[in-house]
């Protein structure tokens, strides 16, 4: 059994199959339209569900919430089933990105999953990691399943773009990408199979696609504002897209994997990834020699380190950063910084455990024990006799086993803090600095959900994609190579980080606009005079969905074999943003019950001639 289903309750499918008392199942309602709709009901509604009894106390993860309520299945490690509810979800994020999409000019297509290993050859990236699905056909072709479509959608463009004028390029797909993760964790959040909707620019200047990625960030933040959560867009690292332009669009969330450094202050936001690029002095060294260079700076000689490993193994890191001795306790090296101090020297591997055991057994081992480096990395506020002092620690072991050594300092004097170090709550922002202010910076889990990247001709010019100068007419001659952007949001993905950030010991809470349905109401089919109840539901149920201006997705939960508190519970756990109740009030004084979580909105006594109108008003506030 999956993992995932450990600890949780034993699931009973309920279907129309299992003898279900139902009521109304073939009554309809009359849209604005004139066409008759069949209502939506809820024992016509596939939704495999579990005990409602939680197995863990305090806040659930959105991802135990998904399988409990019947939204997903996980098939295989990283791999998952949609099932009804969850399928539901992904078509109401797939129209939200459809809309914004669509009020930038971009049209939808539909790309093959299969990609020829050739194009990310010639773009470099077949080898740049080792999370591709690759298989060979039986003609011994090689191809992978696609985590993301750069190579593919140049190569569709390549032979249609002929004049200036074809351009600009606006093409988007919502689609199963494929990456072979080492560890999938986090249910949707990250695995190996993910939908996800990618947008590809194509401009003809650099002036136009800049202002093309301004148009694609002002789309996204319509987009998450329609969601009614709060967001966080952040200056991020490129990585292995390429490019030197790059946001991300975080949901804050303790269940996040990415540090989000905001300030208090100004617009100052970035991911803790993304690293602003400085300069740096290397040379070799021997253990016993002194660093020549600039030797003014006298810095605090308090120092906190961390090392790394190449990627290859061949290279060992030694990075060390100046602290204050009061928060020297708290004080950590950030791993993308050094990664920057080699830029593509070197490739630095931040998730090596012991990074010394590792690379002392290559030492060990005797292979190719010429190429094997060490690299010491020093912030700009180390003074150079604390460079010569560490190097030298070292002296025994560098001579035993004749290994080169360098020393990478940082040139930048002009930063105040330690361009090594990780951001901390309170540390001063470098932004304010600069403006004399006094904002302090603060640092956020969150979850990415969505992220831009201009591109320049990083693919472009690598598979020939070109467009003719202006007044060139010979489409043969070399032209100048089209400026590109890719734009991603994960949809499966959006739909976990809005599970984790919208639930409560209870159960689910959608916001509106991506809600499985809108409004649940729920008939007590368990009294006397049920068929009044039923009759109540089904006239709520008609003015809700048949409103000619604002209908809603309403669903009726006709069960006739469900208790009424049942019911109740699996609404909550559901997470429907508005539950209507037509029970025991009913019968006694003709009053209905509006739930409402999200607002934390419960009103006991409604008339059957407000409640319309109340569910709508608290519909338009989620």
């Amino acid at each position: 059994m999956p993992s995932i289903f450990r600890g949780l309750p034993t699931l009973k499918a309920l279907s129309p199959q299992h003898n279900v008392k139902t009521f109304s199942t073939t009554a309809t309602v009359h849209a604005h339209s004139s066409q008759i709709t069949p209502r939506q009901l809820r024992s016509r509604f596939w939704i495999p569900q579990a005990t409602i009894k939680q197995q863990n106390e305090g806040v659930p993860y959105g991802r135990q919430l998904l399988v409990r309520a019947g939204y997903f299945r996980q098939a295989y490690s990283g791999i998952f089933h949609m099932l009804p509810l969850g399928l539901r979800v992904q078509s109401k994020v797939e129209a939200l990105v459809d809309k914004h999409m669509q009020s930038l000019g971009a049209s939808k297509v539909s790309l093959s999953s299969i990609s020829s290993q050739k194009l990310w050859d010639r773009t470099g990236r077949l080898n740049k990691g080792s999370e591709f699905f690759k298989f060979k056909d039986r003609r011994h072709a090689d191809w992978l399943l696609a985590p993301t479509h750069e190579e593919e959608i140049t190569a569709l463009v390549q032979d249609l773009i002929h004049a200036p004028g074809h351009l600009p390029i606006r093409l988007y797909q919502v689609s199963r990408k494929y990456r072979d993760e080492r560890r999938p964790r986090g249910g949707l959040l990250r695995g190996r199979e993910f939908i996800m909707k990618d947008l590809y620019t194509f401009d003809s200047t650099e002036a136009d696609a800049h202002a093309t990625y301004a148009d694609v960030r002002k789309a996204y933040s319509n987009l998450f504002d329609e969601l009614k959560l709060p967001y966080i867009e952040a200056r991020a690292d490129s990585g292995n897209m390429g490019g030197d332009l790059s946001h991300e669009f975080h949901f804050p969330s303790n269940l996040g994997e990415d540090d989000i450094i905001t300030c208090t202050n100004c617009d100052y936001a970035k991911n803790e990834e993304f690293v602003p690029s400085f300069k740096t002095v290397q040379q070799a060294v021997e253990a016993d020699a002194q660093v020549t260079g600039d030797t003014t700076s006298h810095g605090p000689s308090n120092l906190v380190s961390q090392s790394f490993l190449s990627k290859d193994r061949k290279c060992f890191i030694k990075a060390y950063a100046s602290t204050e001795a009061a928060s020297s306790n708290t004080a950590s090296i950030n791993p993308f910084a050094v990664k920057e101090c080699f830029d593509d020297q070197v490739e630095v591997d931040t998730g090596v455990e012991d990074p010394i055991a590792l690379f002392n057994a290559r030492i060990e081992s005797g292979e190719n024990q010429a190429q094997l480096k060490v690299y010491y990395v020093f912030d700009q506020l180390i003074n150079n006799d604390v460079v010569q002092r560490q190097i030298h620690e070292d002296k025994k072991w560098l001579h035993e086993n004749k290994l080169r050594a360098f020393a990478v300092k940082i040139a930048d004097s002009s930063a105040s803090q330690s361009i090594l170090l990780k951001k901390r709550d309170g540390d001063p922002c470098p932004q304010c600095e600069i403006q004399k202010g006094g904002g302090k910076l603060k640092v956020t889990k969150a979850i990415e959900v969505g992220h831009t990247f201009h591109l320049g001709d990083r693919y472009s010019s690598k598979l020939d994609l070109l467009v003719p100068t202006a007044g060139q007419k010979n489409v043969d001659k070399k032209g100048a190579y089209v400026s590109m952007g890719c734009h991603g949001i994960g949809v499966s993905r959006l739909i976990a980080a809005v599970a984790s950030a919208l639930s409560d010991d209870r159960g689910l809470i959608w916001p509106r606009v991506v809600a499985p349905f809108e409004v649940l109401v729920v008939v007590n089919t368990k009294q006397k005079d049920m068929a009044e109840t039923v009759e109540v539901g089904n006239q709520i149920y008609d003015d809700l969905a048949g409103h000619p201006g604002n209908p809603a997705d309403v669903l009726i939960d006709d069960r006739g074999d469900v208790d009424y508190g049942w019911k109740l519970k699996d609404a909550d756990l559901i997470g429907y943003p508005v539950v209507v109740v037509v029970g025991k009030r009913w019968m006694k004084r003709k009053f209905v019950e509006i739930q409402c979580r999200h607002l934390n909105v419960k009103e006991n006594e409604v008339s059957l001639a407000d409640a319309p109108g109340r569910v709508r008003q608290l519909l338009d506030r989620i």
